[in-house]
């Protein structure tokens, strides 16, 4: 076999393959858009100057983030999910923001125009959230975490009590992005890992409880009857435990004894 033959089928190969990876993220790219049509609505209408400040100062304040297109899709995506979350869950309180991939969209658009971010935010979700550290909540971390999930949850006509993860729970995942959360829902329980300089979760799983179907039920965030109904169509109890893992730990402190990881580091509504 001579080396234009070897040439001509390694080209074609790899062609083969560039054509597969284009279809699927473009199969991906359109069940994103289906998950929260709110979100996608608004998300649409962003202003090209955010992303194309997005792709150049995002990296520096998070580091290790992709600002590929389907990058842009997932982060922008994910923060208007948000802001739909605090929409939906304004008679409730205020959300805690867990994806630091999201929040990188929401940092620059800040520094770049707030007031045009505001008049998007009026404009779609009818109110404008105000970026708030997470100690600035006025309530409990945890509470504020469960309002989003709910929130979230609703936004994409899934279950809270779970296994699916929204996009704005899944997004630092998916990204594998470095210092972000990984979350999973597990035996009725939402957990979430720190994730590495490898993209990848580790250290001690730290639990939820006010997402468990307990303590969705105590915050009026998911009513008796409706836990009932949902857990008749999922043919089980519908993680009503208390959410505790055999590896989990407190969100009050850190698996590596240097702080909080609580999932969420700023939030907002009232």
């Amino acid at each position: 076999m001579n080396n234009t033959t070897i040439n001509t089928r390694f080209s074609l190969t790899t062609r083969i393959g560039g054509w597969w990876a284009q279809r699927r993220e473009g199969s991906e790219a359109v069940a994103l858009r289906k998950r929260c049509p709110p979100a996608t609505l608004a998300a649409g209408q962003i202003a090209p100057a955010v992303r194309i400040a997005w792709v150049h100062h995002a990296p520096d304040e998070f580091p290790g983030l992709a600002v590929s297109d389907s990058a842009w899709l997932r982060c922008s995506l994910g923060l208007a999910q948000f802001f739909e979350a605090c929409r939906l869950q304004r008679e409730h309180g205020p959300c805690a923001l867990p994806s630091k991939a999201a929040d990188s969209v929401w940092h620059v658009w800040l520094q770049l125009d707030p007031a045009g971010l505001a008049d998007w935010q009026q404009r779609y979700f009818g109110r404008v959230v105000e970026h708030c550290e997470s100690a600035d909540l006025g309530a409990p971390l945890d509470d504020c975490l469960a309002r989003a999930w709910v929130g979230a949850c609703r936004s994409e006509g899934a279950s809270p009590l779970g296994p699916q993860l929204p996009l704005l729970f899944a997004l630092d995942g998916l990204l594998r992005l470095p210092a972000g959360w990984a979350y999973q829902h597990k035996r009725g329980a939402l957990l979430h890992r720190q994730i590495d300089g490898f993209g990848q979760p580790c250290g001690v799983a730290f639990t939820h409880a006010s997402v468990a179907a307990t303590g969705l039920v105590a915050l009026g965030l998911v009513s008796e009857a409706e836990l009932i109904s949902l857990r008749r169509q999922q043919g089980g109890d519908g993680g009503g435990g208390t959410g505790t893992s055999v590896d989990s730990g407190s969100c009050s402190t850190s698996s590596d004894g240097g702080g909080c990881s609580c999932g969420s580091g700023c939030g907002g509504g009232t």
